[in-house]
């Protein structure tokens, strides 16, 4: 099976750039992906599945269009992203919750967002977690790279009120381990 992802995070990242950086931007941001990926960028629906190559397409444009190949810029607008993405009264519930816990969950969460051969084991320490990422395609594309401990930053941050450090450190054609520490 191919892999897809839910139309949630365009929706996300859709509202951050209007938001944030205005109409005119969120077009750029658009006519800059591939025509196949304009759609889901453009008109996006929170509970339909879109393939991966859409949201490799809108990591692309969001990289080059709006972070102008900053990569901090767009680690940053990764994290904003994925607080966006959270509804306020799960912001509430994870603030009382552990990391731990909320870690556990990752497996349940990439079921729910992704679809296909796309797993995370969870190996869970004290103040530290490894999340390995298996199936993905794309993993050692560089905005893949970017977003994958931009968005685990921003959601146990959610947890814990405080700066966390969430680190890639392997990956591979399928595969990401990211390392966090709170």
């Amino acid at each position: 099976m191919r892999s897809e992802v839910k139309g949630v995070w365009f929706m996300t990242a859709r509202r951050y750039l209007i938001q944030d950086y205005g109409e005119e931007a969120f077009a750029r941001y658009v006519a800059a992906a591939p025509e196949s990926s304009r759609e889901a960028m453009r008109d996006p629906v929170v509970s339909r599945w879109y393939p991966e190559d859409a949201m490799r397409d809108a990591l692309a444009s969001f990289h080059t269009e709006i972070a102008k190949g900053d990569d901090g810029v767009f680690s940053a607008a990764m994290e904003r992203c994925a607080v966006l993405g959270v509804h306020w009264f799960v912001q509430l519930l994870l603030s009382v919750t552990t990391p731990r816990y909320l870690l556990r969950l990752f497996p349940a969460v990439i079921k729910q967002t992704r679809r296909g051969p796309v797993r995370v084991a969870v190996d869970v320490r004290d103040n530290a977690a490894t999340l390995r990422f298996t199936g993905q395609p794309y993993a050692n594309d560089p905005r893949y790279r970017l977003a994958t401990p931009a968005i685990v930053r921003a959601v146990v941050s959610l947890c814990v009120g405080q700066t966390v450090s969430a680190t890639l450190t392997e990956y591979d054609e399928t595969t990401q381990v990211c390392e966090v520490t709170w």
